[in-house]
C-alpha cells in the first residue's frame, strides 16, 4: 500500500512540475507573442509593409527648348526600357541569358551592365536596354514571374528635329560619365535611364531643363512583380523648365537650305536687341543618334567627312577674315586721325617691302583710290598703306571694340576667341618678333589674324548701330546687360557705312547685284572677303595665278560676307562663311542677302515699310 502512495505522489509531483513547466513555457510564448504582437506591432508592421511596398524614384520629364515663335527644337518621346536591380539578381549570368531571348545583348554591351553593377550600390537600377520595340517590351512584361530582379519602364526620351538644323546649337544629351556623377550629387545623375545635357544649350541650360526627381509608391507580390502603384501629389517629378531660344527655326532652316552641300557657318542678329535669330553651321548631323550612343560607324563616318559635319563651325571654327577687316582698318586709320577720307592712294597691282612685294587682288591695279571706293572695290593696296600709318596695337584696339578676339557671353561651350595678333603673341606663339609685313598680312584679314562667323556678325551689327557696343543673346527671359557705348565719331561710321552701302547697291561695287534683296526700296550694306588658304608663288604669278574651280576643293578660298539691312534704319545683321567657296562676291553674300531678306519680310517689313522708312528720312 506504501508502495502505492509513493507512486502516487511520484506522479503528482511529476505532473504538478510538468503543469508548471508547461505553464511557464505558456507565460514565455505569451509573453513573446505579446512582445511581438503589442509592443512590436509597429516594427514589425513597418517590416511588413517594406516587403509589400516600395520606393522608385522617379525620373522627372526633361524641359523643352523651343524657338522664339515656340517651335520645338528639342522634346521628349515615349521610350521603353528594362532595367536590373543587383541586390535582387541570384544568377546574373541565367538572368540575362533569359532576356537576350527578347533582346539582343552584345559583349559590349554585357560587359557595360557588368561594369555599371561593379561600380554602384546594389540598390542602384542598372540599364539593361533602352529604345525597346513593344514587342519585345511586351515579351518581357510576360517573362517577369521567371526574372525577379528586372523591372521593364516605360519612360521619355530626348527627341530632336531629324533635318539637324539645330543640332549644333541645342546640343544633345547622354549619360552622365563618371566624372559627372563625383561633381554633381544629384541622385538623379544615379538612375540608368536619366540624361543630362552634353553639348550646346542642353549643356548649359541643364540645371533649368533638368527637373527634380519624385518617388513612386509600388506595391509588390512575393516575387517582386509591381501589382499596384499607389502615387501621392506630393511625392510627384518636377517637369523641367522649357527654355527659348531667341533663334527662328524658320529663318534658320531657310538659311540652311542656301547652303545647300556647302560647308560652313552663319549667323543673322538684331542690331538693336543682340537677339540671335539664326546661328547656323553646315552641315547638319542628327544629334539624335548621340542621345543613346552613337555607334562606331557612324561616329567614324562623321569624322571622316572632310567637311566635318560635327564640329560647331559658327562659334567655335576660326577663319581669316580677309577683306571684311578692312572696315576695321578703316575706322582705326580714320579714329587715329592718319588718313583723310579724299586722300588717294596710287594702286599698281603691287607694293615693295624690303625685297617682297604684296599684291593686289586686281592684278592691274585700281589706279587712284580713296577710302570710299577703297571699300567698294576692296583694294588691298590702300590698306597696306593704312595699316602701316597707324601700326598693329591700333589696328588690333578697334578689332576688339568691334567684337573679335573674343569669346561672347552666350553660355556655350565651345566657342573659339579668334585671334588679334601682335608681338606679344607672335613671340609666344613662334618666338619670333613681328614685322611690318604681318602688318600687311593681317590689314586685308590675312596672315594671322582669325575671326569666327559669330564675331563678324557682331562687327557688322556694331557698324549698322553706329553707337552701341551690342553683345549677342541665345536664351529668352536672361539678364541682358546694358550695351556699352563704342565711343567711336559717328562721322568715321558714317563714311564706312556709306561705303559699304556702295558695295551692293551702287554698280561697280564688289557685291553689287541689281533686285538687292529682292524687298522693293529696301536697301543693304555689306562687304565682301575673299580668304585665301595656300600660298601663291612668284612663278604661278608669272605664269598666271590657278583659278579656284582648277585646284581641288580644300585649296579653294573661302567666301565671306558681312552685311545689314535696312541700310537707312538698320534693323539685322548677317555674317556667313562658305568654306572653300571661292569668291566672298559669289556664296557668301547670295546666302547672306536671302537670310537678311527673309529676317526683314518675317519682321513684316515690306515695300509699305520701306516707303514710310524712306519718308521718316
Amino acid at each position: 500500500m506504501s508502495a502505492d502512495n509513493d507512486n502516487v505522489q511520484t506522479f503528482a509531483r511529476r505532473t504538478i512540475l510538468l503543469g508548471i513547466g508547461g505553464g511557464a513555457v505558456f507565460c514565455g510564448l505569451a509573453a513573446r507573442m505579446y512582445h511581438l504582437q503589442v509592443r512590436q506591432a509597429e516594427d514589425y508592421r513597418t517590416l511588413s509593409e517594406n516587403n509589400r511596398f516600395n520606393f522608385r524614384t522617379v525620373v522627372p520629364p526633361r524641359g523643352r527648348i523651343l524657338d522664339r515663335n515656340g517651335v520645338q527644337l528639342a522634346g521628349n518621346r515615349q521610350d521603353f526600357r528594362v532595367v536590373l536591380i543587383p541586390e535582387r539578381i541570384d544568377d546574373l549570368d541565367a538572368t540575362l541569358l533569359r532576356i537576350s531571348k527578347h533582346v539582343p545583348i552584345s559583349p559590349e554591351t554585357d560587359a557595360r551592365i557588368r561594369k555599371d553593377i561593379s561600380r554602384n550600390r546594389k540598390f542602384t537600377p542598372v540599364l539593361i536596354a533602352d529604345h525597346l520595340s513593344w514587342e519585345a517590351f511586351s515579351a518581357i512584361n510576360l517573362d517577369l514571374p521567371d526574372l525577379p530582379g528586372v523591372l521593364p519602364l516605360s519612360g521619355e526620351t530626348r527627341d530632336y528635329p531629324k533635318d539637324g538644323t539645330f543640332s549644333h546649337i541645342v546640343g544633345y544629351v547622354g549619360t552622365p560619365s563618371r566624372r559627372d556623377i563625383e561633381k554633381d550629387k544629384d541622385s538623379l545623375l544615379r538612375q540608368p535611364t536619366f540624361q543630362i545635357g552634353k553639348t550646346g544649350v542642353e549643356q548649359s541650360a541643364d540645371a533649368r531643363l533638368r527637373g527634380s526627381a519624385g518617388r513612386l509608391k509600388v506595391e509588390v507580390n512575393a516575387l517582386g512583380r509591381v501589382v499596384r502603384e499607389w502615387p501621392e501629389a506630393e511625392d510627384r517629378a518636377r517637369s523641367g523648365e522649357n527654355v527659348y531660344l531667341t533663334l527662328d527655326s524658320d529663318l534658320q532652316a531657310y538659311a540652311a537650305e542656301q547652303f545647300e552641300d556647302d560647308s560652313g557657318g552663319a549667323a543673322l542678329m538684331d542690331v538693336q536687341t543682340g537677339e540671335l535669330r539664326a546661328l547656323l553651321s553646315m552641315p547638319l548631323y542628327d544629334a539624335n543618334k548621340f542621345v543613346s550612343g552613337i555607334s562606331q560607324a557612324d561616329l567614324d563616318k562623321l569624322y571622316k567627312d572632310p567637311k566635318k559635319p560635327e564640329y560647331n563651325k559658327v562659334l567655335g571654327g576660326t577663319y581669316p577674315p580677309a577683306s571684311t577687316f578692312k572696315m576695321v582698318v578703316a575706322m582705326a586709320g580714320l579714329e587715329a586721325g592718319v588718313i583723310n577720307p579724299a586722300e588717294q592712294i596710287r594702286c599698281t597691282g603691287h607694293t615693295e617691302l624690303g625685297n617682297r612685294r604684296f599684291h593686289c587682288w586686281k592684278r592691274r591695279g585700281h589706279g587712284p583710290i580713296d577710302l570710299h571706293n577703297s571699300i567698294k572695290q576692296s583694294c588691298d593696296i590702300y590698306f597696306y598703306e593704312v595699316a602701316q600709318r597707324i601700326g598693329m596695337e591700333k589696328i588690333n584696339d578697334m578689332g576688339a571694340r568691334m567684337g573679335l578676339g573674343q569669346v561672347h557671353p552666350l553660355g556655350i561651350a565651345g566657342q573659339s576667341r579668334g585671334i588679334l595678333p601682335d608681338n606679344a603673341w607672335k613671340q609666344r606663339r613662334l618666338g619670333e618678333s613681328w614685322r611690318t609685313g604681318d602688318t600687311f598680312n593681317a590689314s586685308i584679314g590675312q596672315g594671322f589674324v582669325l575671326a569666327t562667323p559669330l564675331q563678324l556678325c557682331v562687327m557688322a551689327a556694331r557698324i549698322a548701330n553706329g553707337q552701341k557696343a551690342v553683345q549677342p543673346h541665345l536664351v529668352i527671359g536672361d539678364a541682358v546687360p546694358d550695351f556699352e557705348m563704342m565711343d567711336i565719331n559717328v562721322g568715321h561710321l558714317d563714311l564706312i557705312r556709306d561705303a559699304m552701302y556702295a558695295v551692293c547697291e551702287v554698280p561697280g561695287g564688289t557685291a553689287y547685284r541689281p533686285g538687292g534683296m529682292g524687298i522693293p526700296k529696301a536697301q543693304m550694306a555689306g562687304k565682301t572677303g575673299t580668304g585665301q588658304v595656300r600660298g601663291i608663288s612668284a612663278a604661278e604669278r608669272a605664269s598666271g595665278v590657278i583659278k579656284n574651280r582648277d585646284l581641288p576643293w580644300k585649296y579653294r578660298d573661302h567666301s565671306l560676307f558681312v552685311g545689314y539691312a535696312p541700310y537707312q534704319a538698320p534693323r539685322f545683321a548677317a555674317s556667313c562663311i562658305v568654306e572653300h567657296g571661292e569668291s566672298g562676291a559669289g556664296r557668301a553674300a547670295t546666302i547672306v542677302r536671302a537670310m537678311l531678306g527673309r529676317a526683314l519680310q518675317s519682321d513684316g517689313f515690306d515695300e509699305a515699310a520701306a516707303k514710310n522708312l524712306l519718308a521718316d528720312l
